[in-house]
């Protein structure tokens, strides 16, 4: 199958999807996707043990779900009723751990966009769920979430496995969230660990705007996503944003709209008959007064088909003419990818890709490696900046693209050279 490039009705369900929405719980997504019927195939783990907490640091209190009813093969109502008043107990006794015994956990069917355990004012929790897979099937075009959490510290989920029979990755996407985040007052520390999903429409995702942003803070995702649109989505984050994701066949793995203080790390592999993106990473700006894209550390290892415009998406989007990347080191190591893919992509787009923007990239470092062949380029760049910029190219890519078919503000960096510091 050919690369498939989202369109710009892609684009904009993804920017009501990531880009935000009005905190509290009256902003529920209401999105429209149509269905793929794969029973999912879920690891049992990918580390850690039954009752590991992933390094959380929470009281010793602790209770199991189980206590309250919740069991594997316990009905959708009895499993909803379970983590409420597991909660309940946690929050009373200022956090604690709570324990979910191995096992499947099928919340049942979805025809409308719901918040299938919604979670308020959560502090200094652990969920310890090595060996516990959380289910629910979608039957329209809708998206569900399994856990939302809304205002909220210093929460963990560990061991966690999540699938949805009903995903499609298609056009007409649909399918469950795994997890999700909000805030309308300052929420920081949030963090899965060892969790893992297949047939999802995403991992994790936050769901403030700009207006909102200053709230959420300290987000820590480390997992693998398996047969999914999305992996995490962490847009309108104030600062502190960690990512290591494992991913095979994801349409999209990372996205984040105005990033700020980031280190993300994927590895990804992907064959032909997967739906791809303009992007395998997208750090998007939509402006300045939306937020800018500034500190951020992106290293990709890719391997497969090249399903994706890129790998890194360098993306400005929409009219406001000031807006800026900048001190952002990103790394690329492609082996025996095949389809024509580029490395690292420049644009801005706003009713179109813009051939020329006053948007700006600058002190941004390229550098990886190709191992095998490369169909597509090192650099593609539609959108020629008119600011003034710099963006640093590592003498090993030098060698495998043509700078002189660039704008002079992409520069050889040598070797010894230091690049300029990161504020």
């Amino acid at each position: 199958m050919k690369q498939i490039v989202e369109t710009g009705y892609d684009i904009r369900r993804r920017k009501l999807l990531l880009g935000g929405i009005a905190a509290g719980t009256s902003g529920l997504l209401q999105l429209s996707c149509r269905s793929s019927r794969h029973e999912p195939n879920i690891e049992k783990s990918i580390g850690g043990e039954v009752g590991g907490i992933g390094g959380a640091v929470v009281p010793a209190y602790s209770v199991s779900l189980a206590a309250y009813g919740g069991v594997p093969g316990a009905s959708p109502s009895v499993l909803r009723e379970a983590f409420s008043q597991a909660f309940s107990a946690l929050r009373k006794n200022g956090g604690g751990i709570l324990l979910v015994p191995a096992g499947l956990y099928d919340f049942g069917s979805y025809a409308t966009s719901t918040y299938i355990n919604l979670v308020k004012d959560l502090s200094n929790v652990a969920i310890s769920a090595y060996g516990a897979t959380f289910k629910a099937t979608t039957t329209a075009s809708v998206m569900p979430h399994m856990f939302y959490f809304l205002n909220f510290n210093n929460i963990t989920i560990a061991g966690a496995g999540f699938a949805d029979p009903g995903f499609t990755p298609w056009i007409n996407w649909k399918g469950m969230y795994c997890v999700g985040i909000q805030s309308s007052k300052a929420s920081r520390g949030f963090r899965m660990v060892d969790c893992h999903a297949e047939r999802v429409l995403g991992l994790f995702g936050t769901n403030n705007n700009a207006a909102t942003r200053q709230f959420l803070a300290d987000v820590n995702i480390h997992g693998k996503v398996r047969y999914a649109y999305y992996g995490v989505g962490a847009s309108f984050i104030s600062e502190q944003v960690q990512v290591d994701l494992n991913c095979h066949n994801v349409r999209r793995a990372f996205i984040a709209y105005a990033m700020k203080n980031a280190d993300i790390k994927v590895t990804a592999s992907s064959t032909e008959n997967w739906p791809g993106s303009n992007g395998l990473i997208a750090l998007v700006c939509d402006g300045s007064d939306s937020g800018n894209v500034e500190n951020v550390q992106v290293k990709v290892n890719a391997s497969g088909a090249g399903i994706y415009g890129c790998y890194v998406h360098f993306y400005h989007q929409g009219p406001e003419v000031d807006g800026y990347m900048r001190d952002i080191d990103a790394t690329v190591n492609a082996t025996n990818v095949h389809s024509k893919q580029n490395l690292f992509l420049f644009d801005h787009e706003s009713n179109g890709v813009q051939p020329k923007t006053a948007r700006i990239w600058d002190r941004i470092s390229l550098d990886g490696s190709v191992t095998g062949s490369l169909a597509g380029r090192i650099i593609s760049n539609p959108s020629f900046s008119t600011s003034p910029g710099t963006v640093f190219v590592s003498e090993k890519l030098a060698g495998l693209t043509d700078l002189s078919k660039l704008p002079a503000y992409f520069r050889r960096k040598k070797t010894n050279e230091l690049f300029t510091e990161i504020q």
